[in-house]
């Protein structure tokens, strides 16, 4: 960990400051050590690689995960290939264009959870050149290590963590782009994640993250049938009732033959709004806003009929007329 990119992050759970404890350094590099929160909460630096794992105690499905990838790591470049040949695809095609739709640009500071052994991590560094900086969290210590081995390599800094992606340990607005491939199907709390994601993206950055999901056209035939018998992770479904109410332009696309989904969004301020004021061109009038909250007490159909005849008499909306005849007849 580098000692001035420490401040970069704060507790995962509360975000709130951390302190930094050294107890063993390197020049800038925080060889080992602690970062504390102001509840006394304390996060272990070592071999220069902060965990920021929260919580203490994993949900289940994370814990296994963790467990089957630790165990997977040493023998991971057996396996990285097989879901792209599977499918008659090239990693390195799919990898590129999942990268240029994160739009980044020389310099740029991006996040990239879940990162597995850094696969896509070197795509993300080709685009942001040497001036840029990568934020690269794994919950695998195991593959971790590995990414690290693979990333430094590479001149652009890199700056690792242990980490769970429901709980990202920085401050809103830090980021260019965000981005995770090939876990979200398990991750234990979806919507947490990409909320979280949007957080601590600038607006007007992009997210991107995808997995397998096998897209709904193609699971009752034999192609479908047969995938999804080897391989269950496929029948997960995009989760669209998570993604955050920050997302816009938001695009989903199946790829590798409708087998693996890809969803991103570009991050906004708070919710979608509108000229909720403007009059509406209709018998009825009024505005988006007035129709909401202008609600009256129902009538009877008697008076409702002599209502519309009087309204069409005055030319008016009924919206107008009503808004007129009130306010001749306040009290």
């Amino acid at each position: 960990m580098d000692i001035n990119r420490s401040k970069e992050y704060v507790c995962p759970y509360s975000l709130g400051g951390l302190k930094l404890v050294i107890s063993e350094q390197e020049g800038d590099e925080v060889i080992s050590g602690t970062l504390t929160n102001e509840e006394g909460v304390t996060f272990e630096i070592r071999d220069g690689i902060a965990d920021l794992t929260w919580p203490k105690e994993l949900a289940e499905i994370d814990e296994e995960t963790r467990k089957t990838y630790d165990q997977l790591a040493a023998e991971y470049d057996k396996f990285a290939d097989f879901p792209f040949k599977t499918f008659g695809f090239e990693q390195h095609d799919v990898r590129l264009d999942i990268t240029q739709r994160l739009g980044l640009k020389p310099g740029d500071k991006v996040l990239e959870v879940g990162g597995g052994d850094g696969r896509g991590a070197e795509y993300i560094l080709k685009e942001i050149g040497d001036g840029g900086i990568l934020f690269f969290q794994e919950l695998s210590e195991a593959f971790l290590k590995k990414a690290k081995e693979r990333l430094d390599a590479y001149n652009t800094p890199v700056e690792y963590a242990t980490a769970n992606a429901c709980y990202v340990s920085f401050q809103d607005n830090s980021f260019d782009a965000a981005h995770h491939f090939g876990g979200i199907n398990t991750f234990s709390d979806v919507k947490r994640s990409l909320s979280e994601l949007a957080r601590v993206v600038k607006p007007g950055g992009k997210v991107v993250v995808g997995d397998e999901g096998m897209g709904p056209w193609l699971r009752d035939t034999e192609f479908g049938k047969v995938m999804m018998n080897s391989n269950p992770l496929l029948a997960y479904e995009i989760p669209f009732q998570d993604i955050p109410l920050e997302a816009r332009d938001v695009k989903v696309e199946w790829i590798m033959n409708g087998s693996f989904f890809l969803l991103e969004f570009t991050v906004a301020k708070g919710e979608p709004t509108a000229n909720y004021h403007i009059p509406i061109p209709s018998q009825r009038g009024g505005t988006h806003w007035s129709r909401y909250y202008g609600n009256l007490e129902g009538v009877s159909d008697e008076v409702k009929k002599m209502a519309y005849e009087a309204q069409k008499k005055s030319g008016l909306s009924m919206h107008d007329w009503l808004e007129k005849i009130i306010r001749e007849n306040k009290v």
